[in-house]
């Protein structure tokens, strides 16, 4: 997903409608509480992962999904990514294709690497 307009700090880029509630983890969905997770509405679905350098962090909103915040400016024609484990507390050994020095090679969730992600974005950018 690539933005077609300038952002800055604080705008809200995309906000995600949950289309269906899974008790576990899927393919392409976002864990939304310690038992749900749910498929997002495109485009949000197909946000790509970084690490260490996500353009968007999250915020819950009242469609049962999140609302996409810019956290660094995004000139127009970047790429939109976010960082998975901000929202995924457990994941089986993800393996990341980001390619930054920054990249921690396997996603394994919030419970292994949170502080870090923490130190990356603020806990304001991290799923509740």
């Amino acid at each position: 997903i690539f933005a077609r307009q300038d952002f800055g700090m604080g705008d809200l880029i995309l906000s995600a409608q949950a289309l269906q509630t899974l008790s576990r983890q899927g393919s392409h969905t976002i864990q939304t509480g310690w038992k749900t997770h749910v498929y997002m509405d495109l485009p949000a679905r197909f946000l790509n992962h970084v690490c260490g350098q996500a353009t968007v962090g999250l915020r819950s909103n009242a469609k049962g999904a999140y609302d996409f915040m810019a956290i660094a400016p995004i000139p127009q024609g970047d790429e939109v990514v976010w960082d998975y484990e901000c929202s995924e507390f457990e994941l089986d050994d993800f393996p990341c294709a980001c390619g930054l020095p920054t990249c921690r090679g396997t996603l394994r969730g919030f419970q292994h690497h949170g502080p870090m992600v923490v130190n990356d974005y603020g806990k304001e950018c991290v799923a509740p």
